[in-house]
């Protein structure tokens, strides 16, 4: 099936101005013209049916090096303090969104030296994970929501926090830890086998469900929410190189040559064994109703979970996301990285979006929200993309982008050319 390819064409230079103006009228409104015939432009030849601009974006101030994240429904605008060092203890600002109102929840000042590389605010606690050292230490410390002494710090990753449970998971040498978010008492503690592996799991998103360990051919799980053992299991085989891949609610252990091992969390179930060397490769965390396996530069192979019979392989792709009943997936190219939407089960391509990229799921619509750059501006168009026909609904468009585009909780934000963030709501 063939489908055209999405084009803005030529931008008109907007600087351009008539060479005479009579003088019994006033000047034909060029800027906003050309502007207006730009995105009408865009839409016919998507085919995509076109709305009017939403409001204004909400601009957020900030300077150069202020990072931004998305976390559900809230933001973090993290500000710099300065020249990044390892030695130097800055006041970081982290303020805190709710999205989509952009209503400012805190703003809280942590000092840390460093790269801070994960933040997240649990309730009251505002915990932040930040770079020790250039080997990649880690290091965690809690504030409170607002401002105000520092709750606790530990030389660990922080993994990531749990409201309804009070803690937070952090990482170290030694194992797991779950950290109290008020007080830093430790609660539980799982340790990493002396010569094994350690990892944390789930089916969804955010904090893990399940702690899982290997070392010695022996499996066993613990409740990442509670720290209590769940099962264990002896893997009958011994030639197995011991690397283990979380995969949604499945375990692959690395049998070498001789393939992988398939194991179901977190009752540590047994399910199949697989000849398929992926040894070089690794596993997307959830690849829908398969399992991906993509090799270091391009290329990736795709497994049943059922029984772990390889479905199809191909070199082409370098990266692929479930959508539904479809693989949305890019060729990685460094023009244009193409977005385009397979079957899963085949690998089969229905089509693409052409120069169109996604930038997130639209809710439960069996949409994504995409993104068209205008070559040679700082403009881009966004809007909703159906991966059923490959066809696009333009929203609007956004001025003065320099890039970092990011969507969530139906808002999108991105850095602009003066550095600072703007936030367009998508419904």
């Amino acid at each position: 099936m063939s489908h055209p390819m999405i084009d803005l064409g030529e931008v008109p230079d907007r600087r351009a101005a008539p060479a005479t103006i009579p003088a019994s009228r006033p000047p034909v409104p060029y800027r906003a013209l050309l502007g207006a015939l730009s995105v009408v432009m865009l839409a016919l030849l998507a085919g995509a049916a076109y709305q009017a601009p939403p409001q204004q974006p909400t601009v957020i101030p900030a300077r150069l090096g202020d990072t931004f994240t998305l976390d559900g429904d809230l933001m973090y605008v993290i500000g710099t303090g300065g020249v990044d060092s390892f030695d130097e203890v800055r006041d970081r600002v982290i303020t805190t969104y709710r999205l989509p109102s952009v209503h400012v929840v805190s703003r809280t000042t942590v000092p840390v030296p460093g790269t801070v590389v994960n933040v997240q605010q649990a309730g009251s606690t505002v915990v932040v994970g930040y770079q020790l050292d250039a080997t990649g230490g880690q290091a965690t410390v809690a504030y409170p929501a607002g401002g105000g002494p520092m709750l606790w710090k530990r030389t660990a990753r922080f993994v990531s926090a749990s409201m309804a449970d009070g803690i937070a998971l952090l990482s170290d040498d030694d194992g797991d830890v779950a950290i109290d978010l008020a007080t830093g008492r430790e609660r539980w503690r799982v340790g990493r086998p002396a010569a094994g592996f350690l990892a944390e799991s789930g089916a969804g998103l955010g904090y893990p469900d399940w702690l899982v360990a290997f070392s010695d051919a022996h499996l066993r799980s613990w409740d990442a929410h509670t720290g209590l053992p769940i099962a264990s299991a002896t893997v009958p085989s011994d030639h197995l190189d011991g690397m283990i891949w979380p995969v949604s609610s499945f375990l692959l252990i690395n049998a070498g040559a001789g393939g992988f091992e398939g194991y179901h969390l977190p009752e540590l179930r047994r399910l199949w064994h697989t000849p398929v060397d992926l040894r070089q490769s690794w596993m997307q965390t959830d690849c829908g109703s398969v399992i991906c396996a993509f090799r270091q530069q391009r290329g990736m192979s795709v497994l049943d979970p059922a029984d772990g019979h390889l479905l199809w392989d191909s070199d082409q792709w370098a990266y692929a996301e479930p959508l539904g009943p479809y693989l949305l997936a890019t060729d990685g190219g460094e023009e244009r990285a193409s977005l385009s939407v397979l079957d899963p089960r085949t690998g089969r391509l229905f089509g693409d979006f052409g120069a169109w990229q996604g930038l997130g799921v639209a809710g439960d619509t069996g949409l994504i929200w995409g993104q068209r750059d205008v070559p040679g501006s700082y403009q881009v168009f966004y809007g909703r993309l159906d991966p059923t026909d490959r066809s696009v609904e333009v929203l609007g468009r956004a001025d003065r982008v320099s890039g970092g585009c990011e969507t969530g909780a139906e808002v999108m934000v991105c850095r602009l050319v003066d550095a600072s963030v703007a936030v367009w709501r998508l419904r």
